[in-house]
């Protein structure tokens, strides 16, 4: 866990003591989701997946933003709450639809299902996709009940330079390692890659206080997601054309002829939480909660663009 800085007068609350998922529950979700996406996908997902067991679940009505095919929930204990998603995917929001309550919605652009108030917000790596970043988190902010959180996964500045072949290329041809990195957040449509404190900042400004930066990642889980990624690109366009994963023929294979990939995820999560600021960390995970909302500028202050 990082240092979030300053954030104004106030202290922030201790935040709970961190407990992984049981063995077994880590094991039913590489299970699955090795039956729905590519290798390097389900390394990712399942990482998620740990780290927010790991702060804790919290209760009322949850709201997931940009909630894809909804398939996160068929894994995730809701015990009786209320789950809602949005996409702006009209493709995902269909196949989420049958899992959770989803609508076809853009944050920054509207606040989502406004006839209801969540207690906690997700952002599963999708944030950073958003180009109006103020405009989505105030949205949230508004749509967030008294004291609720928020967590939100977004990629580090840096998680396009790891690997051993970009670390080599930054040190003797950073133009070229620059291009590569370049190429993947495009490829990815990044708007945002920031330092966990820019990120604190841009938050506060928007109503949300920040109590914890965890880190996700280490070398085994970068060594494999850079490993199986070319495939997984494949696996990306072909779900393109027919709204799924290739991935999802593996729902027809025993569990036993699974096992193999199986324990190569679990050897490549073995430390799912890093701190932030650990070299291996390509992904922060923000724990933050309702705080008051900054007054908007008044027009005649406000920069016209």
């Amino acid at each position: 866990m990082r240092d979030v800085g300053d954030q104004g007068p106030e202290e922030a609350p201790a935040e709970p003591a961190l407990r992984l998922p049981a063995d077994e529950e880590i094991d039913r979700w590489v299970r699955a989701y090795l039956r729905h996406a590519p290798l390097s996908l389900t390394l990712r997902e399942v990482n998620r997946l740990i780290a927010v067991e790991a702060v804790g679940q919290g209760r009322g009505p949850v709201l997931d933003v940009g909630c894809g095919d909804g398939f996160w929930w068929t894994l995730r204990e809701a015990a009786g709450r209320e789950v809602y998603g949005i996409d702006v995917s009209a493709r995902e929001i269909a196949q989420a639809q049958t899992r959770i309550r989803a609508t076809l919605t853009d944050v920054s652009r509207a606040r989502p299902f406004p006839d209801v108030e969540f207690s906690e917000i997700i952002g599963n790596c999708s944030l950073e996709h958003v180009r109006d970043i103020d405009a989505a988190l105030r949205n949230l902010r508004h749509s967030a009940a008294p004291g609720a959180r928020l967590l939100m996964f977004v990629p580090t500045p840096s998680w396009a330079y790891q690997g051993h072949v970009q670390s080599w290329l930054l040190a003797h041809a950073p133009r070229l390692a620059m291009t590569v990195a370049g190429a993947l957040n495009g490829f990815f449509q990044h708007w945002h890659l920031y330092d966990a404190k820019v990120w604190v900042r841009l938050l506060a400004q928007n109503g949300w206080r920040v109590r914890a930066v965890h880190g996700l990642g280490s070398a085994r889980s970068e060594l494999m997601f850079r490993l199986f990624l070319p495939p997984a690109f494949g696996s990306f366009l072909l779900k393109q054309l027919t709204g799924f994963y290739p991935s999802r023929l593996g729902r027809w294979l025993p569990d036993a002829l699974l096992a193999p990939a199986a324990r190569l995820m679990r050897w490549a999560i073995a430390d799912p939480l890093v701190p932030a600021d650990s070299p291996t960390a390509y992904e922060y995970l923000l724990v933050a909660e309702a705080a008051e909302l900054p007054a908007e500028l008044p027009a005649e202050l406000s920069v016209e663009l």
